[in-house]
């Protein structure tokens, strides 16, 4: 798979059962990883620790939404990604940390850069702006906000954005992976362990940044596009072909209105899910115009582009960054 352009490989420590793998299995892919130029991303929460808390709420009747949250700690997150991280020294490999929700964690990876080990983490916009307060909603209105890692204390987002300024943060992704309110998200409507676990954010991802970065102050224009394209290009091997605007690159281009103000609703967003978890947050900064190969794809909140016109982009093994 590395040969033919696909360095990366997502690994669990969360979801026993299902997708969670012992140390051992997780030391042996760092190792190849490291030894083929690979690149290991992990889900970092301790799986097992989870579950014990999870089936104690279930006996104890605690079966709405919000335990969906309070079931999974921010210290079982901060373990796991220490855990992480400790392993990939030993096998002498990178490790990426996905979706990092919580300052327990960020401190984890803050010490470990500081210590120059090649580890990376991103974050998401609903741990900058959503926060365990947004469970409290009426009704089963919070099974909207179920999603792993989950919400935190209001307290964590600013950590975070600190963390992005200062690069303890490299990237801010969407972990993008939505389900409609009615009938998927109903199906956990008395358990919240069967509520479908995911949230929609592509869509909004560079004007929540945008609006909340670089018009609060926050961290500069120049940040803004490091977090957003240019660090993930490399991370992942596609950088300069994307990431940059140079000869010989994609042509790839977002033209963005700074100034240009909306009020993100379910009712105006293109996504095909029936709820938008930022409902009514007004955001200063949109894109206007994107262009694929220099061909325009979207204007005008229109989309132009045409089925086939995508390809699969070969991507380079792990150099560093």
């Amino acid at each position: 798979m590395v040969r033919e352009g696909v360095p990366s490989f997502k690994l669990f420590m969360a979801y026993p059962g299902v997708f969670m793998l012992d140390d051992a299995t997780i030391f042996k892919a760092m190792r190849t990883a490291s030894k083929i130029g690979g690149m290991i991303c992990m889900h970092a929460e301790n799986g097992g620790a989870i579950d014990v808390i999870v089936q104690q709420a279930l006996a104890e009747g605690k079966t709405a939404p919000k335990y969906h949250a309070l079931t999974r700690p921010t210290t079982a997150e901060g373990e796991a990604t220490a855990r992480a991280i400790a392993l990939a020294e030993m096998a002498g490999s990178p490790v990426y940390i996905v979706h990092l929700s919580c300052n327990d964690a960020l401190e984890k990876v803050r010490e470990a850069r500081d210590r120059g080990l090649p580890v990376y983490a991103e974050t998401c916009p609903q741990y900058l702006y959503l926060s365990l307060d947004d469970m409290d909603k009426p009704g089963f209105e919070a099974a909207k906000y179920v999603f792993t890692p989950p919400l935190r204390e209001k307290w964590h987002q600013e950590k975070l954005w600190t963390g992005l300024k200062q690069d303890h943060l490299q990237v801010v992704s969407t972990d993008h992976c939505p389900f409609c309110f009615k009938e998927q998200k109903e199906m956990g409507k008395d358990d919240f362990t069967k509520i479908p676990n995911g949230g929609p954010g592509i869509e909004h991802r560079m004007s929540l940044i945008y609006s909340g970065g670089v018009n609060k102050g926050r961290f500069s224009v120049n940040r803004f596009v490091e977090l957003v394209s240019t660090t993930p290009a490399k991370i992942f091997g596609l950088y300069p072909r994307k990431g940059t605007v140079a000869v010989g690159s994609d042509a790839d281009l977002v033209i963005f209105d700074p100034n240009r103000e909306h009020t993100i609703s379910a009712k105006t967003h293109h996504m095909r899910v029936d709820y938008s978890m930022f409902e009514g947050i007004r955001v200063k900064g949109m894109p206007d115009i994107v262009l694929s190969r220099g061909k325009v794809l979207v204007e005008d909140d229109k989309f132009h582009g045409k089925a086939g016109q995508g390809g699969f982009l070969k991507r380079a093994v792990y150099s560093g960054v």
